[in-house]
């Protein structure tokens, strides 16, 4: 994210926690053994006697199939791991000839529960950076800070087909703090986001957080489910909601004396606090409406500072220019990584549950890769993508070890005991 100090940033006090402590990360050659009992968790969908592949063995493989980039389609997947047999029997991953087809995978793909999934590792990775942020504020006694968690579709643009079905879109709940996904659900259409994103912040623990989506999600009825659950959300207002946004540019006039002004990261920002009774032209909860104008492309061909408006419940002028400045990090790193990095866009999936748990695989490597770098530090990290697909299993044995709790415990526990040693 883009220098927060009110939102919180998990990955960065990963790097400033696990520095000290880098060297004595060690690899564990037991950790794709740790990892595939994981997948334990995974209910097998499969009748008992007709098995021929491990379901876990199975999906330890498609995992490292998607940190290497390798997983666009189910017939390119069983090629490689034919292709690379003799790397997945290494691992002990494959045995004998006994090699998964696509229609194998193809089958696991459309019935596995990827929710299930998502719970095994991705929550043990939030589990992971929870825990070192916690240990960051102790060290520091700093008060808890505010998670950013941002909603956001994208298209599967290869799950289409000619004259058929549209492409399907998926929409993604990302926990920016952690770099974690909580959520990616395959929609009919766009406007299925609406009530898909408010179905899911009513069931959520919105406290200390701070919710942001693109302007589609500008609606009351959003405003008052985060508002009534204690969080906070800001989002931009557009013509989908014409009159708001001229009550907001009225009342911006109406109060030029109350209007604080101010700068943060190549933008301008005029910020009314909400002091009055509101009325039915106000958004339920919201404390503030704010005019930003962006210079950030001030020399690019295409500079248009034209102001953009912004309804908000929080009466923090920093906190909301920080959402504002980091609402785009779900589509800038999140989806970028997945199309560039993964192929995402390239994936020809066309049924739904697979197309969720292609997603759920991605959104795994994602927070995979950004633990990595915080275990590898500067230097190294720069090459992690790199190392992903080189070195997989290598990462692997180094991150899974302080995904099962007691090794991280232990060695933040040596570097607190180490800390007072220097202290005396």
């Amino acid at each position: 994210m883009n220098n927060p100090s009110l939102l919180m940033d998990g990955i960065n006090d990963a790097v400033n926690v696990l520095g000290p402590i880098r060297n004595q990360i060690k690899s564990n050659r037991k950790a794709i053994r740790s990892l595939i009992h994981m997948f334990d968790g995974v209910e097998d969908f499969r009748q008992p006697l007709k098995i021929i592949y491990s379901l876990d063995d199975i999906l330890c493989i498609c995992l490292i199939l998607a940190m290497k980039g390798k997983f666009t389609s189910f017939v390119y997947a069983a090629d490689y791991i034919r292709f690379k047999a003799k790397y997945f029997r290494k691992l002990n991953l494959i045995h004998g000839n006994n090699i998964p087809s696509h229609d194998t995978l193809r089958r696991i793909f459309m019935y596995i529960d990827a929710n299930e999934l998502r719970d095994i590792i991705l929550f043990k990775i939030k589990n992971l950076l929870n825990k070192i942020v916690e240990f960051a504020n102790s060290k520091s006694k700093a008060q808890p800070k505010i998670r950013l968690l941002s909603g956001d579709g994208k298209t599967f643009n290869g799950s289409g087909r000619k004259g058929g079905a549209r492409n399907v879109n998926v929409f993604n709940v990302l926990d920016a703090s952690s770099c974690c996904c909580l959520t990616s659900i395959p929609l009919s259409d766009k406007d299925s986001e609406i009530p898909a994103f408010q179905n899911i912040l009513s069931k959520m623990n919105l406290q200390n957080t701070m919710v942001t989506a693109d302007a589609l999600h500008c609606q009351r009825k959003t405003f008052e489910i985060v508002g009534k659950k204690g969080g906070l959300i800001t989002v931009k207002v557009k013509d989908n909601q014409a009159a708001f946004k001229e009550h907001i540019i009225d009342m911006l006039e109406l109060n030029k004396g109350k209007v604080k002004k101010f700068s943060y990261n190549s933008c301008e920002y005029e910020i009314l606090h909400i002091d009055w009774k509101p009325n039915e032209q106000d958004f339920p909860y919201a404390k503030s409406y704010v005019r930003m104008i962006s210079h950030k492309r001030i020399h690019q061909a295409d500079y248009n500072p034209e102001p953009q408006y912004f309804a908000s419940i929080s009466d923090s002028a920093q906190l909301i220019m920080e959402a504002i400045d980091n609402r785009w990090h779900i589509e800038s790193d999140f989806h970028w990584f997945k199309d560039i990095y993964l192929g995402e866009d390239e994936c020809t999936f066309t049924d739904k549950n697979a197309i969720k748990v292609m997603a759920t695989f991605n959104n795994i490597v994602y927070a995979l890769i950004k633990v990595a770098k915080a275990i590898l530090g500067n230097e190294e990290g720069k090459f992690t993508r790199m190392r992903f697909e080189e070195e997989t299993e290598e990462i692997l044995l180094k991150i899974i070890p302080l995904l099962e709790g007691q090794n991280l415990s232990n060695l933040l526990k040596e570097n607190m005991r180490g800390a007072k040693k220097k202290n005396i």
